[in-house]
């Protein structure tokens, strides 16, 4: 996450310095990469330092080497045996890969390489219109690699509300990126990428081939099999409370193939440790906020619109070219919807400027259950972006 947030800090500031005639400013400026690179893994190491502090302050030890479940109780990591009454399996996932292709190619990469480039690939092709994909092929554009996405759905970010996913591929074209949808890739040989679409088959060059088709759990070679915990292709499968079968052996984040987000990750651990105290937690993961880091940004957080088609919904809707903040800033792009079923707020849907932050006064909205009424009479400071999340409603 924090990586790829880094870089996407560095594109916006780039994209912002290529609509600067807007506001009459006018000059030249230098893109060095290799710095780009270096404030990235700066960044990580603070992080990773102050996460260490943490632990160390919390009495917490750290153990470096490979876990190996050994009973219900007990783990060994390095020769050596550690007992608990409660395990929590936390071994997170890695990109998938695809059944073909030089895996020796080191111009094939994933999320995870793509991030230690020591260059900005001239020509980027990507598999998978997911997220990932969205994410990095939106930055790369602006480091300035001629990028092109190929999908197998015949839409990108299929989990996102359909017109908002619509609407940023709209926007993204316009900034030169180039889309294949509806696509099925067949083979990589050397440097190219072969797929057919519409029985028609293709083929496009490339400098660097990006796989993002998804994550896979890290469920191999942890003792699963061994003490008899069930888990399928997808993960490790639990209960509400994120217990496995065997009930003192938890299994939170992307292990268990669910929700892959790190702050789900976060509050599910949050959840079984008041489980294990035998405390209550009202923590509500079907109200789980999600991101896309593009240009511009998405947030999403409930159902969509789709989702409530067969229910008493109504979907409000207000475009940002309205908003007297969006136009001072030369944001006006995307819109926001509100989805109510009953009157109740079940779905927020925002593309467009600060759209991840946003987000959470409709995360709050949901969890407090608010009705459209109760979202009608809060008032909005003015001029804010925020404005457009009430304004929906007038």
């Amino acid at each position: 996450c924090i990586p790829t947030k880094s870089y996407y800090k560095t594109a916006s500031l780039l994209k912002e310095i290529k609509e600067f005639h807007e506001f009459g400013v006018s000059g030249n400026f230098k893109f060095d990469f290799s710095k780009n690179l270096i404030r990235k893994d700066n960044i990580i190491q603070k992080l990773t330092e102050g996460i260490k502090y943490l632990l160390k302050k919390a009495g917490v030890e750290l153990i470096y080497g490979e876990a190996v479940l050994n009973n219900s109780t007990s783990v060994l990591v390095n020769e050596e045996l550690y007992e608990g009454r409660n395990i929590v399996i936390a071994t997170g996932s890695r990109p998938a890969k695809l059944p073909f292709g030089d895996i020796h190619n080191f111009d094939i990469i994933t999320s995870t390489e793509i991030l230690s480039e020591k260059s900005v690939p001239k020509k980027l092709v990507i598999i998978g219109g997911g997220v990932v994909g969205i994410e990095i092929a939106s930055i790369f554009n602006q480091f300035g690699s001629e990028v092109e996405v190929i999908e197998a759905m015949d839409n990108i970010l299929p989990q996102m509300d359909k017109e908002i996913s619509k609407r940023l591929m709209a926007y993204l074209k316009i900034q030169g990126i180039k889309f294949h949808l509806s696509a099925r890739v067949d083979d990589i040989v050397g440097k190219k990428v072969f797929y057919t679409k519409k029985e028609s088959e293709n083929a496009l060059a490339f400098d660097k081939l990006l796989i993002a088709v998804g994550r896979k759990p890290n469920i191999e070679n942890i003792g699963l099999e061994s003490i008899g915990i069930r888990f399928d292709k997808k993960g490790i499968i639990v209960n509400s409370d994120f217990q496995t079968n065997i009930p003192n052996i938890y299994a939170i984040g992307d292990v268990t193939g669910k929700m892959m987000l790190a702050h789900s990750a976060t509050y599910s651990g949050y959840h079984v440790l008041k489980h294990i105290l035998k405390e209550k937690s009202e923590i509500d993961f079907s109200i789980l906020p999600s991101c896309v880091f593009s240009f511009p940004e998405i947030a999403s957080v409930g159902l969509t619109e789709e989702e409530c088609q067969n229910l008493n919904s109504r979907s409000y809707k207000y475009q940002f070219q309205g908003n007297g903040k969006a136009l001072s800033s030369g944001a006006t792009e995307g819109f926001v919807k509100i989805v109510s079923v009953d009157n109740i707020i079940k779905g927020v849907h925002i593309i467009g400027a600060n759209a991840s932050d946003i987000i959470h006064q409709a995360v709050v909205l949901l969890n407090k259950n608010a009705s459209i009424n109760d979202l009608n009479e809060m008032i909005f400071a003015h001029p804010t972006l925020s404005e457009a999340l009430g304004h929906c409603l007038r």
